[in-house]
């Protein structure tokens, strides 16, 4: 959810802090902290792992709020890790989260890291507040057709 036109082009380099306000300004108070790799040749399952690991090292109790690993479903070994984090508590200590994380993944890696953040935006689709007969059962539509036939 973009709150301003400024927001929606606003990045944040690794190695810079969020400017003042910023974080209040998001929506949710989240940073994106996205690692992408190539991972080394294995029969493990990738996900699995990096998730019990990031669970071992007790991330969520210095502002880890939730993780998705993405594998390419082109090739299986091209994998990018995102760790949402509330914004407040990651600018406070963004290179030591940065790095435990990344020392974290650098097991599964077969070559160097490329680390970066972001300020997340959520986008939700606006409700419609129009029915259509796509919403409806057979049978409220059949009892439509019955309602506008006796009428």
């Amino acid at each position: 959810m973009y709150l301003s036109p400024e927001l929606r082009r606003q990045t944040v380099a690794r190695s810079k802090r969020l400017p003042e306000g910023t974080v209040e300004q998001t929506a949710a108070g989240v940073i994106i902290l996205r690692v992408d790799f190539v991972s080394k040749p294995s029969k493990c399952e990738i996900a699995t792992e990096v998730g019990d690991l990031l669970a071992e090292a007790g991330l969520h109790q210095k502002g880890l709020k939730a993780s998705m690993l993405l594998v390419s479903d082109r090739e299986a070994r091209v994998v990018t890790l995102l760790t949402l984090w509330d914004a407040e508590r990651f600018n406070l200590a963004r290179e030591r989260l940065a790095a435990w994380t990344m020392k974290i993944v650098a097991q599964f890696a077969d070559g160097p890291l490329r680390a970066s953040t972001s300020v997340a935006h959520f986008l939700l689709p606006k409700a419609s507040t129009k029915l259509t007969l796509s919403d409806l059962r057979p049978a409220e539509i059949a009892e439509l057709v019955e309602i506008m036939t006796a009428g």
